[in-house]
């Protein structure tokens, strides 16, 4: 009597992983610069502080973010009210030319201002490219800072809600700019001021207090 040997089949079990966060951002090229790992109150690490203008340095600290807890944001909370102030935070490492910036930004207060902005090709204190929206004026402005003074070179009437999270987009290629403003384009400009590559950054205006969040770099 032959004995037939017993298979038992098993179901195959397939385990895929979706790709994780930082395995999506380095495939697509983009360093993401959230907050939060760096310590409450403290200044944001990575980050160079400056200033354009005049009147007090910025006060640039991380804070917990109140309506979601567990994250936590960069605020820049001093409330000076000279008007020709412009407070930036520079991330440190690498330059670009041609760039695409994105970043998460909340208006909080301001009476003077209440404008936040993204900054490129940036070479010092007074001399760089800024875009920026303003929640007390309601537009979106391209500027050239040149030995720091600002001079535009398109704007856009845009409704700018305080207290409102926003998105703000820039897109560098060569002496052409795009600007998109919570997924609309609002700006497309073209301007051979600076053609070098350079840092890039964050900057606020006066008494703007202003949060921000989730700064995105995709260099080309």
């Amino acid at each position: 009597m032959k004995v037939r040997p017993i298979v038992v089949m098993l179901p195959a079990v397939f385990l895929v992983l979706a790709p994780s966060a930082s395995a999506q951002e380095k495939a697509a090229g983009a360093k993401v610069i959230g907050f939060d790992s760096d310590a409450v109150g403290a200044p944001p690490a990575g980050f160079e502080l400056a200033r354009t203008g005049k009147g007090a340095e910025g006060k640039w600290v991380v804070s917990e973010d109140k309506d979601k807890p567990g994250n936590r944001v960069l605020v820049q909370e001093s409330a000076d009210k000279t008007d020709d102030r412009f407070p930036l935070a520079v991330v440190k490492d690498g330059t670009y030319k041609d760039v695409t910036l994105s970043v998460r930004a909340r208006p909080i207060s301001g009476k003077v201002d209440q404008a936040f902005g993204l900054v490129w090709r940036y070479r010092d204190a007074n001399n760089y490219y800024l875009t920026r929206c303003n929640a007390d004026e309601d537009n979106c402005t391209i500027y050239h800072v040149v030995k720091g003074s600002r001079r535009p070179f398109q704007n856009k009437s845009v409704k700018v809600a305080t207290n409102t999270w926003h998105t703000l987009k820039l897109d560098a290629r060569g002496d052409h700019f795009s600007v998109w403003f919570d997924g609309e384009k609002v700006l497309d400009a073209k301007d051979g001021t600076f053609q070098e590559a350079g840092k890039v950054g964050l900057w606020t205006k006066a008494d703007s207090v202003i949060q921000f969040d989730d700064l995105t770099i995709e260099g080309r």
